[in-house]
């Protein structure tokens, strides 16, 4: 049987095309050439530019978004994404505290804010009477003037009773560590891909349904009691969440200090 090398060598060819058309608008990107919120050429342009089919072209532009490297603003066009903001979940339980204290450029800006009744999911996760008074305030955030995540947080009306008379232009941890006295000192955290809301995705100026990361936490005071939900929804291409696992307690345990002394041994009985 004769072998069929012509389709296999048309596809590697189309395949090394595409890549060089995709190498070539990530170029002037990533060497700077191209700055932040910078417009990428439409499909036609691409198309006309490489002499291949606006269906190509728009793949290499989308390619591009994969990569966080581009994202798109419906009939607008696409343009060159900022920086990925990096949250390490690991060493830190607000991404906003730890932003405002390192001096990065970070706008809060309050959507909403209401009372509203525990329902059986709110009132489990926060360990509260269903019914109970809770406080939900909704929050958008943006770094460089775009848009980055919008947040809602659920907070127990009883215990921090006026909070929504005090500036939500900040970090609720340290706003509440101030004025109630309740310290953050853990979080749980979840991290899921779901596509956003209509009213998500007109905050942050995106098309409806797009994807985008949520990151959920319960905050946990130093007794280990929950007095904060929050649920975040990432931009997909602007968000670079890092962690550190511990694969091996006991090889940690081995380990030496950082000094260099080994650990004193355990006292026998």
């Amino acid at each position: 049987m004769p072998r069929m090398t012509g389709a296999s060598s048309h596809t590697d060819h189309s395949q090394s095309r595409f890549q060089q058309i995709v190498d070539a608008l990530r170029h002037p990107i990533v060497d700077g050439t191209l700055p932040e919120k910078a417009a990428l050429p439409s499909e036609r342009t691409v198309a006309e530019q490489h002499g291949v089919s606006r269906m190509t072209a728009r793949r290499a532009l989308e390619a591009l978004e994969t990569e966080g490297l581009a994202y798109s603003e419906g009939r607008r066009g696409r343009f060159v994404s900022p920086r990925r903001v990096r949250y390490n979940i690991s060493e830190m339980v607000s991404f906003v505290a730890d932003a405002q204290t390192a001096g990065r450029e970070l706008e809060i800006v309050l959507i909403e804010a209401v009372t509203i009744p525990a329902d059986a999911v709110l009132s489990r996760i926060l360990a509260v009477a269903e019914g109970d008074a809770l406080y939900a305030y909704q929050r958008l955030f943006r770094t460089g003037g775009h848009a980055l995540f919008v947040e809602t947080e659920y907070v127990s009306a009883n215990r921090f009773p006026g909070l929504l008379q005090c500036d939500l232009g900040q970090s609720t941890t340290q706003l509440i560590e101030r004025d109630f006295g309740t310290v953050a000192a853990t979080g749980d955290i979840s991290i899921r891909m779901r596509a956003m809301s209509d009213d998500e995705a007109h905050l942050m100026g995106l098309a409806p349904n797009r994807a985008g990361l949520e990151l959920e936490q319960v905050i946990r005071d130093s007794a280990g009691a929950p007095f904060c939900l929050g649920r975040q929804i990432w931009r997909g291409e602007l968000a670079e969440f890092t962690a550190r696992a511990m694969v091996n307690a006991r090889a940690l345990d081995d380990q030496p200090h950082r000094s260099g002394k080994n650990r004193d041994p355990v006292p026998e009985d």
